[in-house]
């Protein structure tokens, strides 16, 4: 029996030694390939050319090899849940990818709330796991994900670890569970495969995932900070673009989603712009020059950070929505409703994913949906010892109606802020706000801390932002 295995083993390694056609980890079994497009395909090949037959086409494509390396794209057709096959052969090997998807394709990346798996983290769960695992397999045909392993690296890697997944009640629990809620909505509202290339490390800075180059040309001393050893591998300058953005840039896809900034709150100052190089850099990899990927990314959720009346926090809130007006095509979702006081991972990770996959819906497939971003200040006018709050996003009202709007704060003239009670003006997207401490306001705030319980909704359950108008 052992000599059989040995053989067994020779055989295989044999094989292996002879396959002179190489595809990164990014390309293999169940994997989605998108929909419609001329996907990139690349390689290595120690012979000249390489051809790629698929099961879609009758027609092969043919590439040359250059230095060892090859890239080919390959037309593909309407989504689909029927099995496709990807042949890939050179003058003496070949490779064949089984039950491809054709569908829709999208990168998430991000740090811990991103990459929190369905199962959850110790003592902190995610709400609903159990269910959802134990349906799972109804997506079999429906969703795939592959998740790259932690990895930082000095250089660009080409390749890493990994395999697509599909879903079943135990490998859906390893799923990062905002991506797996993201790519159920979206398939069950687009009808076809959804694939997640899942790329997240918990406690990551942004800096951690930008080109050097970027950071450079923002002041940064990229040398100075990656050499210092009291940094973290997963906050210094490139270490997790080049380990785990990398070796799957380029690889076609319909958008991004980003949850990330809990890390970054003594950067706040700057963490719009450092968003606008990272999205501009990453875009630039993937060949997107006139923006049409959707970069869509998740306020980051209220939590106490060991003072709840702090605002660093809120102030990284502040700087994502600032990044609206310096990155194109972006949309940001509220999770102001969904935080929580002594956890920094919530529980309500589905409510993420489907307000991802809505924004999805609009950025990326055209549909025409009426207040599905979040309640956003639009103007507010102070007379009669009052603030007037006018918000967007709430064609049909706000809600809740004949109850006090908690969350709000009013100041006078000396600055100071005070609690303060709002009051929806009925059929009227207007909040007028009171408090019996300031008697002539001149500035509101709403949800203006690191946590603050709040109840101010659309009428489709979306929350507001938070938002000041005192800002200098």
């Amino acid at each position: 029996m052992k000599r059989t295995l040995f053989l067994l083993l020779a055989a295989s390694v044999a094989l292996t030694a002879r396959a002179k056609v190489v595809l990164p980890s990014v390309f293999g079994d169940n994997m989605v390939l998108q929909q419609q497009q001329k996907v990139r395909i690349w390689g290595d090949s120690d012979q000249k050319e390489v051809t790629l037959s698929a099961s879609w086409s009758d027609t092969p494509v043919c590439v040359e090899v250059t230095d060892g390396r090859w890239t080919a794209e390959i037309e593909t057709p309407a989504g689909s849940y029927a099995p496709q096959t990807l042949t890939v052969r050179d003058a003496d090997s070949e490779l064949t990818f089984g039950n491809i998807l054709i569908g829709e394709v999208w990168v998430c990346s991000g740090q811990s709330n991103m990459y929190m798996p369905l199962r959850g983290y110790t003592g902190q769960p995610v709400e609903g796991a159990m269910r959802t695992a134990l349906e799972s397999p109804q997506y079999h045909n429906r969703i795939r994900m592959i998740t790259l392993p932690k990895k930082e690296a000095e250089t660009p890697q080409r390749d890493f670890e990994g395999h697509w997944d599909i879903p079943t009640p135990v490998t859906s629990q390893l799923m990062s569970a905002v991506a797996y809620y993201f790519a159920q909505t979206l398939t069950q509202t687009l009808d076809v495969p959804i694939g997640i290339i899942s790329t997240s490390w918990g406690g990551s800075k942004i800096e951690a995932w930008m080109a050097p180059a970027s950071l450079r040309g923002m002041g940064y001393d990229v040398d100075r900070i990656n050499a210092d050893p009291k940094i973290q591998q997963r906050a210094k300058c490139g270490l997790l673009y080049n380990g785990l953005i990398a070796p799957v840039a380029g690889y076609t896809a319909r958008g991004f989603a980003w949850y990330q900034g809990e890390s970054n709150r003594r950067e706040a100052g700057h963490y719009a712009r450092l968003m606008q190089e990272m999205v501009k850099y990453w875009r630039t990899q993937w060949g997107d020059a006139k923006a049409a990927m959707p970069f869509l990314y998740v306020q980051i959720a209220p939590h106490d950070y060991k003072n709840a009346d702090a605002t660093d926090g809120v102030a990284v809130m502040e700087a994502q929505s600032d990044a609206l007006e310096l990155i194109p095509n972006a949309a940001m979702i509220a999770t102001t409703d969904i935080g929580e006081e002594t956890c920094i991972h919530p529980r309500k990770k589905r409510e993420v994913g489907e307000r991802l996959a809505a924004e999805a819906l609009i950025r990326a497939y055209g549909m025409r949906l009426a207040c599905w971003s979040g309640v956003r200040f639009h103007n507010a006018e102070f007379s009669d010892g009052k603030a007037v709050v006018t918000f967007d996003n709430a064609r049909y009202g706000l809600t809740p109606q004949d109850e006090d709007i908690t969350g709000f704060e009013l100041a006078g003239s000396d600055g100071v802020f005070h609690p303060a009670v709002g009051r929806i003006v009925k059929s009227k997207p207007v909040v007028e706000v009171t408090s019996e401490a300031v008697a002539a306001p001149i500035a509101v705030r709403y949800a203006f801390h690191n946590y603050t319980p709040t109840n101010l909704r659309n009428t489709l359950g979306l929350p507001a932002f938070p938002f000041r108008t005192d800002r200098e």
